[in-house]
Parts: C-alpha cells; structure tokens; sequence
C-alpha cells in the first residue's frame, strides 16, 4: 500500500534504524516477536524495508515460549510461526522452563527472555536482536521509577541501544528503534494493513504496577498534553546525552 510508505510508524523506524540504533545496510536482525501489537507492526515494518537496496537487511524471527498462560501462549507462538512463514521469514523459537524461578517472577521472565534472545541471535549468525518498545513504553518507564522513587540515572529510561548482556560488549546489540514511535502509530498501522495480532489479557490486570498505571494515570497525562509519551523520550534522550558527556546515551539503560 503506497500510503503507508509515509506513515508515521515507517517514519519514525527508520529514523531510529539509522540515527539512534546504527543499524546499517547488510545488517541481520534477530526481530523479537511475542505476537502481540507492538512486535508484529515492528516486524511488518522491517520486512516492508529489508529488501530494500538502501537496506538490504537480513531477518530472522525469534519468539521466547515462557510456559506462564498455559494454551494462549502456545497460540501465540502458532501465530507468530504463521506469521514468519507467511512473510517468508526464518523462524526460531525458544522454550523457557519456570519451574526454577523463585522471587520476581516477571524480572526472572524479562532474564530468561533476554538470554534467549541473545541465544538465538548467536545461534542465528545475528549481530542486533531488535525489541519493539515504543514511546509509551518509555514513558510508563519513567513514570515508574518515579514512582518508586530514582535518582537522575533512572531518568535515562529505556535505551536504543546497549550491550545485550548489559554491557558493550563483542554483541549482539540489543536495539530499540520504534522508542520514537506511539502506540496509536502502531495500532493504526496495522489496522491500515489489515493485519491482527494476539491480545495478552494479563496486559490489563490493574493488580500490577504497569497494567495499573496505564489504565489509570496515562490517560490523564495524555488528556493534559496528547504528546506526553513524546516528551517522556525527549526528555530520557537528554538525560542520556548529559550522562554520556554528550555522546548518544545508546550504551546503559534498561
């Protein structure tokens, strides 16, 4: 669809591609994919510019099975299979075992996840897996740690890029390059597409933190400035700069 070549969220990807998460021609991408919204617009997007001459990028579609939803997760990584077959993209998966983890389950989740992902990517011939955290991603961040309390480091938020093992390491790089990109860019791109995705209810269980301040805060910051999600990643991209001694804040973060 010609229309959706100047859409916001293509803008705003290759914006961060290139200037945020150095992303280059040639470059082979392990693109994380739950299933959900966020990741399947990202991979949409990507798979619109891989082939590209400018672009020329390589994919490889990862889903990370945590065996915590019983039936909807595996329907989830049915959907994303289907999904990668019908774009023609290679599919590999990981399957996480809970059993084992003891303490903050969602933290143990979010380790295992990443070493999967960084598994995968090795595995893969990778050099960057690509996550799909997007500008209201960055600002329940900040909003969070506010919350809890942070000093002017927790500012910094969400990075475009960093150290998949949490440090500049020899790789793969970990990138975020839809941060400048909303979640309504999102939802109207795919809907401008045509394309579903899967809805994880937990997502809207006000018991936790997160679910409960989306549904509860950000609608009223919104309501006070429709482009708070975009200042939330201003503002994280300058606390970054100041941290970095003025370099692009891309190494620590969340």
């Amino acid at each position: 669809m010609r229309e959706l070549a100047y859409h916001g969220l293509l803008r705003g990807l290759t914006v961060g591609l290139r200037r945020r998460c150095e992303v280059g021609a040639g470059d082979r991408l392990l693109v994380a994919v739950s299933g959900g919204a966020d990741s399947v617009a990202l991979l949409r997007a990507l798979h619109g510019l891989a082939g590209r001459r400018r672009w020329a990028l390589g994919l490889v579609v990862g889903h990370v099975q945590h065996h915590l939803r019983g039936e909807d997760a595996e329907g989830d990584a049915g959907f994303v299979a289907e999904l990668a077959d019908g774009l023609g993209v290679e599919f590999v998966r990981r399957d996480l075992d809970p059993s084992g983890w003891t303490g903050n389950m969602e933290e143990a989740a979010r380790e295992g996840r990443y070493a999967a992902l960084r598994e995968m990517a090795l595995e893969a011939g990778c050099g960057l897996v690509v996550t799909a955290h997007h500008a209201d991603d960055q600002l329940e961040t900040l909003l969070m740690r506010l919350a809890r309390g942070t000093g002017v480091e927790g500012l910094r938020g969400i990075a475009w890029r960093r150290g998949l093992a949490g440090t500049a390491d020899d790789g793969p790089w970990l990138v975020r390059p839809m941060l400048g990109v909303t979640r309504a860019a999102v939802v109207d791109y795919l809907e401008r597409l045509g394309q579903g995705w899967r809805e994880d209810a937990s997502n809207g269980d006000v018991s936790r933190a997160r679910a409960r301040l989306r549904a509860e805060v950000v609608p009223g910051l919104r309501a006070l400035n429709p482009k708070v999600a975009e200042h939330a990643v201003g503002l994280a991209d300058r606390v970054a700069e100041a941290l970095e001694g003025g370099r692009d804040g891309s190494g620590q973060g969340a």
